[in-house]
């Protein structure tokens, strides 16, 4: 054992600290100042003497990261809430059950022939799988926990959640649009009838790879898709959405324009925590920066694909109650000092699933850019 020293600077130190605590409980006279000073020397010459390990004092707090998750996602997609929440129906955090009915009766008018012939509803179902979301592992070396001047776990974690919860909310989006094959049930996709073209001047593409020009959103396409809702009977005012693109909003709502002014003065303080910017034809309507690509034939992207010259953005509209989002938490892995990489390594994992809750996809609606003729 390295020889101790007594340190009249620690000392002092420890001291004053242990006598403003006591301060807060009694008042300060010599039988506590004494007490505080034997207090600073019995436990300054203890602790000089235990080893304590600096990293041990750093180490991540699990618990935390994973709350961290969950609040950012729906704090910066706050859409995700503004659905159906299923997280009650999901089977063991990895399959949801939907119920799909079976229609109403017939209604007859001054009914003669008796009895009534009796019929019996039949349900029908959706199950889908929830997907699993995972981070890459990385490993912080040991030496970077030590010579470094920032944190540098807290950086690159923090990038890798990022990452994450922009990959659950991207993928979220084509979910609603559209549904993956799983045991009886075949793959789905959002009606062509469902997706709108826009009818606006001819703007530049704003699609990332998208060359050429299309036609820019105007308030009349706003009403096309609130008409083509309401005529789905799926509209119920108060519960009626729209994402569009940062281009789609200076072609809506430019900032010279006074009407501009009005709808964003609707939105309340409610509304604008969720993510909420105008009101319009009866949308509450809020900005992403990426939503969905189209090609021009209407023929939906997946996320991640290669981009092309002829994509077209194309802006959400719903209503909440026809998509739903079932979150089955988060989850941090952890290996501190592992001994064959001389590092420490951590990995996350989200566990999210949602889809249209009707087959027809009833309540969702594309407005796409028209490519320019």
């Amino acid at each position: 054992m390295k020889n101790k020293k007594f340190n009249l600077k620690n000392y002092l130190v420890n001291f004053v600290v242990i006598l403003l605590v006591a301060a807060l409980f009694m008042p300060i006279t010599p039988l506590v100042a004494t007490g505080a000073a034997v207090t600073a020397f019995v436990t300054g010459t203890a602790l000089s003497f235990m080893h304590i390990d600096a990293v041990s004092l750093m180490a991540i707090q699990v618990e935390i990261w994973q709350n961290h998750i969950e609040e950012e996602l729906f704090k910066d997609n706050a859409f995700l809430r503004l659905s159906y929440n299923a997280d009650d129906y999901l089977i063991n955090s990895k399959a949801v059950h939907i119920p799909q009915s079976g229609g109403s009766g017939n209604v007859v008018k001054n009914r003669s022939s008796l009895p009534a012939t009796i019929r019996t509803r039949t349900d029908a179902d959706v199950i889908y799988l929830i997907d699993e979301y995972t981070s890459d592992p990385v490993r912080i070396p040991h030496a970077d926990t030590k010579e470094l001047s920032y944190d540098k776990r807290s950086s690159v974690l923090g990038e890798d959640v990022d990452k994450l919860i922009e990959e659950v909310a991207e993928n979220m989006l084509l979910n609603w649009v559209s549904s993956p094959a799983y045991g009886t049930y075949s793959s789905s996709v959002l009606p062509a009838a469902s997706i709108l073209l826009t009818t606006g001047a001819n703007v530049v593409a704003s699609a990332p790879s998208a060359t050429g020009v299309r036609k820019a959103m105007t308030q009349t396409d706003l009403q096309s898709a609130r008409a083509f809702l309401k005529q789905q009977k799926r509209w119920k005012e108060g519960k009626m959405y729209g994402m569009i693109t940062p281009a789609q909003e200076a072609e809506l709502f430019p900032a010279d324009s006074l009407t501009t002014a009005t709808y964003m003065a609707s939105v309340t303080e409610a509304e604008r925590r969720e993510g909420v910017m105008y009101k319009c034809q009866g949308f509450k309507l809020m900005t992403r920066t990426t939503i969905l690509r189209t090609q021009a034939n209407k023929t939906i992207i997946a996320y991640g694909a290669a981009g092309a010259a002829t994509d077209c953005e194309a802006a959400f509209f719903w209503y909440q109650e026809s998509v739903e989002f079932a979150f089955g938490g988060v989850d941090m892995f952890e290996q501190l000092k592992a001994p064959t990489l001389y590092s420490d390594v951590y990995s996350f994992l989200v566990r999210a699933g949602g889809r249209a809750r009707r087959q027809d996809y009833g309540g969702i609606c594309l407005l796409q850019q028209a490519p320019s003729t």
